[in-house]
């Protein structure tokens, strides 16, 4: 517990080094403090002794004035003005990492260009950036950075194969389940149900596996009605396979806040949709006045199919970007988490999954993990609350609230660009920094920087958009709760009579 506030005179010892404290600052604050695992306490009202809970005071330039935070600092807190970071930088940061549209990407592969819609911010890349010029006020201020590890001790980084299931190929899933077994312990399977619910012999197979919800009809509406049919009726399909569900991907990566309220509707833990985020940590969505109960897992967004789409339909070269890209996030102890199609493609390019399993071969610091158990992990890492205290001498006491073995802890403190990693064993941990190991700190994955694709402008590519539009879902189940669903029901009418099921 924090005492009185004083004013003037030497350092109240009684303050912590961490957590940071927010005061009145925007949420992509909060949520990449949160990504890192900084400790961090936001003023409130409501708790009185939330404003001098740390040291370091961070407030919003454009938002308080400096000297209205510095009359309410208690002594020995410092005020850090959070505009300094926004220097230099051609959009907000804070309000890049809470972006929620997408747009068309392309990234350059062996001179081809691979387009996906993914979100309009790479906020992976914005959130480095960001955490390392933080990171350097606070410790030119005196202050400690140190962090949460992203992973259990003493793993530094983790892979996961994320496969979708879209089409109805019992083939071709046989084909993939035999290629799929050095790496079956972290692949996670996002079932179509309207695609394999009715192949019990599939079902089985995936009981036995991390298997998750990639809704019925593969397709996501901004019609929250007609998703909240689509997710409960596949849910219903995989509970009756007794199949445990906690998790959803949304086709083609199309999140939207409709989709968001009904997977909190059906208490799931976790989503993981690229139209939102990509080649990040996970984080919790802001949805405009509150972050979002649904985690979100990114992973990175290129499959084997933008490949063949480019026309590069040479295996090796598609299983060779998989595995650059799998090290190269080893190595900058991001999360490796990949993602590709069975049907009619990885089940018949088997060196793509060779690739893979060689990528974490002899890596004994990579968690081989499900995309549930990181999810499930990643929920409890950002309820733990904790602190920080300078005892002096470059000895330091590291204090946990409400301690919970469930996982092996360890605390990563930065130098420069190098970082030392300390197991947490139990609620208190006293290290002297001196006597830390310090190893390079990567900070940033190699992977190719994507350019916007310029919006189609024609009239028809518009309309589809506006309307949803997809043939994917029987007429007859589509909904008729708004004016724009009306119009696509009759628009599929009559293309269904006139044009098999074609485009408007």
């Amino acid at each position: 517990m924090v005492g009185p506030c004083p004013r003037g005179g030497p350092l109240s010892s009684s303050i912590p080094l961490l957590p940071l404290v927010l005061d009145a600052t925007p949420p992509g604050l909060a949520l990449a403090l949160a990504q890192e695992g900084i400790p961090y306490r936001i003023v409130s009202a409501d708790e009185p002794d939330s404003s001098r809970a740390g040291r370091f005071v961070l407030f919003d330039g454009r938002s308080e004035s400096r000297q209205r935070i510095e009359a309410r600092l208690c002594a020995g807190q410092v005020g850090i003005d959070i505009d300094v970071l926004r220097q230099d930088q051609s959009t907000d940061p804070f309000r890049a990492l809470v972006d929620l549209k997408s747009t068309r990407m392309a990234w350059t592969v062996n001179d081809k260009s691979l387009v996906e819609r993914v979100s309009r911010r790479d906020k992976g890349s914005i959130r480095r950036r960001l955490m390392s010029k933080l990171r350097l006020l606070v410790q030119t201020q005196g202050g400690l950075w140190a962090r949460l590890s992203p992973y259990p001790h003493p793993y530094r980084s983790a892979f996961n194969l994320r496969v979708d299931l879209d089409e109805r190929n019992p083939t071709d899933y046989a084909l993939f389940a035999s290629a799929r077994k050095p790496i079956e312990d972290c692949t996670t399977h996002f079932v179509s149900t309207a695609a394999y619910g009715q192949l019990p012999a599939v079902l089985a197979d995936l009981k036995g596996l991390d298997t998750q919800s990639h809704g019925h009809h593969h397709v996501v509406s901004s019609d929250q009605d007609f998703n909240r049919i689509n997710l409960r009726r596949a849910h219903e399909i995989l509970t009756n396979a007794e199949i445990r569900v906690s998790g959803y991907t949304a086709p083609h990566g199309r999140w939207n806040r409709g989709l968001d309220g009904v997977l909190d509707e059906l208490g799931y833990n976790y989503s993981s949709d690229f139209g939102l985020g990509y080649d990040d940590l996970p984080f919790f969505p802001w949805l405009g006045e509150r972050f979002s109960s649904v985690l979100q897992v990114p992973v990175h967004p290129i499959c084997e199919g933008l490949f063949l789409d480019a026309g590069i339909s040479n295996a090796e070269d598609i299983a060779y970007h998989f595995e650059s890209m799998v090290r190269a996030k080893i190595h900058a102890r991001e999360p490796a988490f990949v993602y590709g199609h069975p049907e009619r493609r990885l089940a018949r390019m088997p060196e793509v999954l060779r690739a893979l399993s060689r990528s974490i071969l002899n890596e004994s610091l990579v968690w081989r993990t499900t995309m549930t158990a990181f999810a499930e992990w990643w929920r409890w890492r950002s309820t733990r609350r904790w602190s920080v205290d300078d005892l002096g001498e470059g000895q330091f006491q590291a204090r946990f609230e409400d301690w919970d073995p469930r996982y092996p802890l360890a605390i990563e403190i930065a130098a420069g660009d190098h970082v030392a990693s300390v197991p947490v064993r139990r609620s208190r941990l006293q290290f002297d920094r001196e006597s830390l190991v310090f190893e390079r700190w990567e900070t940033e994955a190699a992977a190719p920087p994507p350019r916007r694709v310029p919006r189609a402008g024609d009239w028809k590519s518009r309309l589809r958009e506006s309307l949803d539009w997809e043939t994917v879902t029987p007429c007859a189940e589509l909904p008729t709760s708004t004016i724009q669903a009306r119009v696509k029901k009759g628009l599929r009418r009559w293309s269904d009579a006139t044009r098999g099921g074609s485009r408007p």
